[in-house]
């Protein structure tokens, strides 16, 4: 990961320290322009614990990449920082630190006339200071995770691809659009348009279905009843990475395009996300095990 931005920007950044959890709003100097973030912090007396009988072994930073109806707030108006919270403290997950961001519609990618660089936004700015801030949480692809729901769930798929930057991905009802972007409605359609470029051989770079999400350990889960026909695209996303012996999971089970879905989901997957199973010592491996669909994997 780049490195490039001043001292003087660190120094104000940090001049206002993270609240335990809530929202708060950093200044972008690439986007010339305050970002919302929701941020949840494990508290100290958590950390130490684990430390205590964890010496030595890395704690997670979770990238948190909201739908395009959605953002930061609801990452804590659906329950999930109070349940970090709380399993943190049972001792039943390992501590993290997680960042949900504010997308402006930049569908998580640089604007293709240069305009807009939110990636190098994620990339440069937000996870470096958050990196500052905390130390101990992230530094390094092995200790950093992408978890994305919908417009977030192909974010994470470009990011995990474009910046090899982290170690495990969790794509959530992902949106698998390509150009001419008819499979979205218009006021979505606008968006993309916007950041791509419609020639499809200039799009490749930011499509999931060609990059696969790159070498991360990876699971795809969806909704079978998801409005805009996910559950199929997934599987046949899930396909192609078999054809091509690229190992992932493939979670379908009932649900919709929705929070109803997407809290208890991420729930189920947060261990996998966090190693816990490495934690216990048992090795790596996922915790959860597909209800309806294949898990698709080596």
């Amino acid at each position: 990961m780049k490195a490039g931005w001043a001292v003087a920007f660190l120094v104000a950044l940090l001049s206002s320290p993270l609240p335990g959890a809530g929202l708060e709003s950093i200044h972008s100097r690439l986007l010339d322009r305050d970002v919302p973030i929701a941020v949840h912090v494990p508290a100290p007396e958590v950390i130490a614990r684990w430390r205590s009988a964890h010496p030595g072994q890395s704690l997670r930073l979770v990238l948190f990449l909201p739908g395009a109806f959605d953002g930061p707030r609801d990452f804590l108006k659906s329950g999930l920082e109070a349940h970090l919270s709380e399993q943190e403290a049972a001792g039943h997950l390992p501590p993290s630190l997680w960042v949900a961001v504010t997308h402006f519609q930049s569908w998580y990618a640089d604007r293709i006339d240069g305009s807009f660089p939110f990636e190098r936004f994620l990339m440069e700015e937000l996870i470096p200071m958050l990196e500052v801030r905390h130390p101990g949480f992230g530094g390094t692809p092995q200790a950093r995770s992408l978890a994305g729901l919908s417009m977030g769930g192909f974010g994470a798929l470009n990011l995990a691809a474009r910046t090899v930057a982290f170690s495990k991905c969790l794509a959530l009802s992902p949106a698998l659009v390509e150009p001419p972007f008819r499979q979205v409605p218009w006021w979505i359609r606008r968006s993309l348009t916007r950041t791509f470029s419609m020639d499809p051989v200039r799009f490749e770079p930011w499509n999931p279905r060609l990059h696969l999400g790159g070498s991360v350990d990876l699971v795809v889960a969806c909704g079978t009843e998801d409005k805009y026909g996910l559950a199929n695209a997934s599987r046949a996303f899930a396909g192609n990475c078999q054809l091509r012996n690229r190992p992932l999971q493939l979670e379908l089970r009932p649900g919709g395009h929705d929070w109803a879905y997407w809290t208890p989901t991420f729930k189920t997957w947060m261990p996998w996300l966090l190693n816990l199973e490495e934690s216990r010592g048992s090795g790596p491996g996922p915790v959860a095990k597909s209800r309806l669909g294949p898990m698709i994997g080596p």
